[in-house]
C-alpha cells in the first residue's frame, strides 16, 4: 500500500508537470520531489507562487505539489495548508483531497467527511452551478412554450417543471457546496505547538480551550491583532479568542 501511494503521487507529479501554461521551472521542481529533494523542490514552488500569472490566481497543481514537497520535509501543518489551497483552486481534485486526509490523520485531526467533500467527488461545483443553471432555464424556456401551446400536455408541462427543479436545485447545491464560498473567513492554525484560546482579546485572558496545529478554523471577528474563533462544528465546536500570528488565512496567497 505504501508503494502504492508513491507511485499514485509520482503519476500525479508526472501528469500535472506536462500540462499546458507551467513553465519549464515546475519541471525541474518535480524532478526534485520525484529524486527525494524536497527541498530544492519546495524552495523552487515557492518561487512559482510568486510570479504575477499564479499570484493573482494561484496554481492548483503547485499548490498540490508544494504540499507533497512539505510531506517530505517532515512540516505536516504547511502541507495541510497548501493541500487545502489546492482544493480551493480545484475542489474535485482527488489526489489532494487523498493527500490531505492522510496530512490530517498525521496529524491526528479529524478527516473532513461532510456531504459537501462527499458531493466535491462526484461533481465539480462550477460543474452543478453552470450546468444547473442551463438545464434549469432549458426547463424554464420549454415550460413557457408549451403553456403557450393550444394543446397543452400536463404530462410535459410537469416534465418541464421537473427539469427546472432539477437543474436551479442542483446549481444551489453547487454554490452551497464550493468551498471557495466561506474561505474568506477560515484559516489553518499554522503554529507548531497547539495554540490557546482565550476569553478575552489578551494573553491574560481566561483559556477556553486548546487547538492543535493545522486545524481549520473560521474567523468570527477581529479585534487588532487578534481573531475571534470557531473549530469544529455542533455541541462539539469550541470558540475563543487566538492571536492571528498563530493561523493563516486560506485566500492570504491565492
Amino acid at each position: 500500500m505504501k508503494y502504492l501511494s508513491l507511485l499514485l503521487c509520482l503519476l500525479a507529479i508526472f501528469v500535472t508537470s506536462v500540462r499546458a501554461g507551467l513553465p519549464e521551472d515546475f519541471a525541474s521542481a518535480n524532478g526534485n520531489l520525484a529524486s527525494g529533494h524536497a527541498d530544492e523542490a519546495l524552495s523552487t514552488y515557492k518561487t512559482l507562487l510568486t510570479y504575477p500569472e499564479f499570484k493573482a490566481s494561484g496554481s492548483a497543481e503547485i499548490w498540490y505539489n508544494r504540499g507533497l514537497a512539505e510531506m517530505q520535509s517532515g512540516d505536516a501543518v504547511a502541507a495541510s495548508l497548501s493541500f487545502r489551497r489546492s482544493l480551493l483552486l480545484d475542489p474535485a481534485s482527488v489526489p489532494a483531497r487523498v493527500q490531505l486526509s492522510k496530512t490530517l490523520l498525521s496529524l491526528g485531526l479529524p478527516v473532513p467527511s461532510r456531504w459537501k467533500e462527499r458531493t466535491m467527488q462526484i461533481l465539480h461545483p462550477e460543474t452543478m452551478i453552470v450546468g444547473g443553471a442551463v438545464i434549469g432555464w432549458i426547463g424554464a424556456l420549454a415550460l413557457v412554450v408549451l403553456l403557450f401551446r393550444a394543446s397543452r400536455k400536463k404530462g410535459l408541462i410537469a416534465l418541464a417543471l421537473i427539469v427546472i427543479i432539477i437543474g436551479h436545485g442542483a446549481s444551489v447545491l453547487g454554490t452551497i457546496a464550493d468551498p471557495r464560498r466561506t474561505a474568506r473567513h477560515q484559516a489553518v492554525l499554522t503554529a507548531k505547538e497547539g495554540v490557546t484560546l482565550r476569553a478575552t482579546p489578551a494573553d491574560s485572558g481566561t483559556e477556553s480551550g486548546k487547538l492543535d496545529p493545522g486545524t481549520l478554523i473560521r474567523i468570527l471577528s477581529r479585534n487588532g491583532a487578534w481573531w475571534y474563533v470557531s473549530a469544529g462544528s455542533g455541541s462539539g465546536a469550541l470558540q475563543g479568542w487566538i492571536h492571528s500570528n498563530t493561523a493563516t488565512p486560506l485566500l492570504s496567497a491565492i
